[in-house]
């Protein structure tokens, strides 16, 4: 999960839009009101195309974005369409959260409160800094069910053990080129190519990047290697600015416990 930033009200979302949506919805619940490609659309460019909570791919070619209400809809109709009220999600965690009243147990909105603040990751799995079991992360994550075994976790590990064997071999490739790394141009690009693609699936666009930025910066192979290209001088901006990004998003304990303090 990782802070996002609401994007301004649709231009199309005018008070009397929302007005006239807002009544017919009151008037049959069963309108989906809130299902205008202007909204979808908005919701989608806000999160990168993701799940608001656990950062899945949704949208066109991916899986299908459900709109979430943050506020219940049916519990109070009278922010049905309100822009603050609407998040992108999964099907996963639209229906866990379900109608659950989040005016009496809040979870947490991403656009409000940065994850960092709340959640740190061990082992693919979600844990609240409060440990607290009336925590804002406690709840969000029983209420969410984002740490669903074959739901969520399993496709987290299996993204992050590719992620993990990729800079092992990375790095066993570097120090046995040792000193060649900076003449054989063929197996340098490579090495460098290697490490950059990998590089962009630990960042805010992608797939479960928080959790895949997590597993960069606690793997020994990623740190060790990008030391050897520092030191050979091979780290460039591109490759700096995508591990800030990465840090900026990380959930590991110790990395959030060093930010947030």
């Amino acid at each position: 999960m990782i802070k996002i930033k609401r994007i301004d009200t649709p231009k199309e979302l005018t008070e009397q839009v929302k007005s006239q949506l807002t009544k017919k919805f009151i008037k049959d619940k069963k309108k989906s009101v809130w299902n205008k490609p202007y909204i979808r659309n908005g919701l989608l460019e806000m999160s990168n195309c993701k799940c608001c909570y656990c950062e899945e791919l949704v949208g066109s070619g991916c899986n299908e974005m459900h709109v979430d209400h943050y506020h219940d809809k049916n519990t109070y109709p009278d922010e049905v369409v309100e822009w603050t009220n609407l998040l992108p999600s999964c099907s996963h965690c639209n229906k866990k959260k379900s109608t659950h009243d989040t005016y009496i147990e809040p979870i947490i909105d991403p656009t409000k409160i940065d994850p960092r603040n709340i959640f740190y990751m061990r082992n693919y799995r979600y844990y609240s800094i409060n440990r607290d079991s009336n925590s804002l992360g406690k709840i969000s994550i029983d209420v969410l069910c984002i740490n669903d075994s074959e739901e969520k976790v399993q496709l987290r590990f299996i993204i992050g053990d590719k992620l993990c064997n990729e800079f092992y071999k990375l790095y066993n490739d570097a120090t046995e080129l040792g000193d060649e790394i900076l003449t054989n141009t063929r197996k340098r690009n490579r090495l460098l190519g290697g490490c950059l693609n990998n590089l962009k699936l630990c960042t805010k666009k992608s797939r479960f990047g928080a959790s895949m930025a997590t597993v960069l910066q606690e793997s020994e192979d990623y740190q060790a290697l990008r030391n050897l290209l520092i030191e050979y001088n091979l780290w460039n901006d591109e490759m700096e600015q995508l591990h800030k990004e990465s840090l900026e998003i990380c959930l590991s304990k110790d990395i959030v416990k060093k930010d947030t303090n």
